[in-house]
């Protein structure tokens, strides 16, 4: 504890001078310099001094202690994602933030309190929070510089950058510089940007290394989001059987475990597993069981009724197909989900056999409007193979070129 400023603060919100503090006890320098840290002074002047201002030095010792196990309690909620008890640590932590700067912890309260807040998706918070944070990371331990660039790396996976988190990452797991306590999460966020960049051997023993940490620490949430995670990849990585034998592990577990809140995410990874196996009647299947769970303005009800109409064209279901498309553009115009109405509309077309129409139609405004949204990177992507296709079968080779590069 830095005794000496904790003693000016509370002397500056009493409203005393230091000649009224210092009177009786010790000169107005010793006291300048005991405020500054720069001078110890005997316990029995620190016992006088506080004692004038009727603060228990007692009480300054456990408050330290209080701080330090309120730090550990708030980063192990979060490592659990208890979302409720981690949210009133915080308010706790916020109650005693004035007296944080006179404890050892100010930086490691700060940095905490940034990974809250990408914790809770508040990113703008969290971008004010990294300025300063780099702006004192001068005066960090090893351990806080480690940790100031593992939440920078978060901060980037939040934003979409991925390849500059890749970087990040890797460079704290080759040289395995963090604590224990982070080997589970910093494996599993080193998966997830692996599989973003398509790398999806990685990510699988990126996955596997953070699903065996969280075993050990039965951590049980996070167990299931790295299952969910290894199935997305095994699925990518056509390695079909053991993406299945995880979806059908993770519906009986969330089920026995109460977390059913998952259940609409793997039953459309389930049905994008077996769309990716032209199996298209079980597709269908389950992203309709995804979409009886979700409310219809949600960004995943309208993924599901996307991957079902795009499912039910594939598996020549044209009638049904049709009609999702209609119900698609009806949610999307409902709830201003542009890109949902800029796809309805182009497969409206493509099903009608305007083929040149809906490829026009993609260049001129699904397009554009795609790329402008790091979002939609997969989408983009996938619209522009479509309509390089689409330009090599009719000779326009240059177009074609151009839009794959």
């Amino acid at each position: 504890m830095k005794i000496g400023s904790l003693i000016k603060f509370h002397r500056t919100k009493q409203g005393l001078t230091q000649q009224t503090l210092a009177d009786g006890i010790c000169s107005v320098p010793h006291l300048s310099k005991i405020e500054n840290n720069s001078k110890e002074a005997n316990e029995e002047t620190i016992r006088l001094l506080l004692e004038r201002l009727s603060i228990d030095l007692q009480d300054v010792e456990k408050l330290e202690v209080e701080i330090k196990e309120l730090l550990k309690q708030f980063t192990d909620q979060m490592y659990y994602l208890e979302r409720e008890e981690v949210k009133k640590s915080f308010e706790k932590l916020q109650k005693k933030k004035d007296l944080i700067p006179f404890t050892e912890y100010l930086y490691l309260y700060e940095l905490y309190k940034t990974r809250y807040y990408l914790f809770i998706n508040e990113l703008d918070l969290a971008e004010n929070q990294l300025k300063w944070l780099n702006s004192h990371r001068q005066n960090f331990s090893q351990q806080e510089q480690y940790l100031h660039l593992y939440v920078s790396a978060i901060a980037l996976i939040l934003r979409g950058k991925m390849e500059d988190a890749d970087k990040q990452l890797s460079y704290l797991i080759e040289n395995a510089i963090l604590t224990p306590d982070y080997i589970g999460e910093l494996n599993y966020n080193f998966s997830l940007v692996k599989s973003s960049l398509n790398q999806y051997g990685p990510s699988i023993y990126y996955g596997k290394n953070a699903l065996q940490q969280f075993k050990e620490d039965f951590n049980f949430i996070r167990i299931a989001n790295t299952q969910m995670l290894l199935a997305v990849n095994y699925s990518r990585a056509n390695m079909f059987n053991e993406a299945e034998e995880i979806y059908k592990h993770l519906i009986r577990n969330t089920r026995i475990l109460h977390m059913t809140h998952l259940l609409p995410n793997i039953y459309h990874n389930m049905g994008d597993l077996y769309h990716t196996m032209t199996q298209y009647s079980l597709a269908s299947l389950y992203f309709k069981k995804a979409m009886d769970l979700l409310e219809p303005q949600s960004d995943l009800y309208m993924l599901c009724l996307y991957n079902k109409a795009v499912t039910e064209f594939e598996g020549n279901r044209f009638e049904e197909s049709q009609e999702s498309f209609r119900q698609l553009y009806s949610v999307a115009s409902k709830y201003q989900h542009t890109h949902y109405q800029l796809f309805s509309n182009f497969h409206s077309l493509f099903m009608q056999d305007q083929v040149d129409d809906a490829m026009i139609y993609l260049e001129n405004k699904i397009l554009p409007y795609t790329k402008k949204r790091s979002e939609l990177k997969e989408s983009h992507q996938h619209f522009s193979y479509l309509l390089a296709d689409y330009f090599k079968e009719k000779g326009q080779y240059d177009k074609a070129v151009q839009l794959l590069d």
